[in-house]
């Protein structure tokens, strides 16, 4: 899958909550939503986010309520297992 930009936009409620955002720079969209607590595992595990960029991003959501992030790159079979992993959560 080219780059695209990832976005992290903090959702307020009782647990609070993120939504994620994948959209792929020459089209297509991914959207996933996980609570704070799985956040970092869940960018860096399921979505192969490095873990570095994973912890920024999450201190930076949780503080300013909303991160995008530019030129994130995905493989295609990571994106599928997470839409797989998604699925089951349904």
């Amino acid at each position: 899958m080219p780059l695209g930009t990832l976005d992290i936009l903090k959702l307020e409620g009782n647990p609070v909550t993120y939504q994620i955002m994948f959209e792929q720079n020459a089209g297509g969209t991914f959207v996933a939503r996980v609570e704070a607590d799985e956040l970092v595992s869940f960018l860096h595990e399921e979505m192969r986010v490095d873990l570095p960029v994973t912890e920024e991003a999450a201190r930076r959501a949780n503080t300013e309520g909303r991160v995008r992030l530019g030129d994130i790159f995905l493989e295609e079979n990571n994106l599928h297992a997470v839409m797989e992993y998604q699925e089951e959560d349904d």
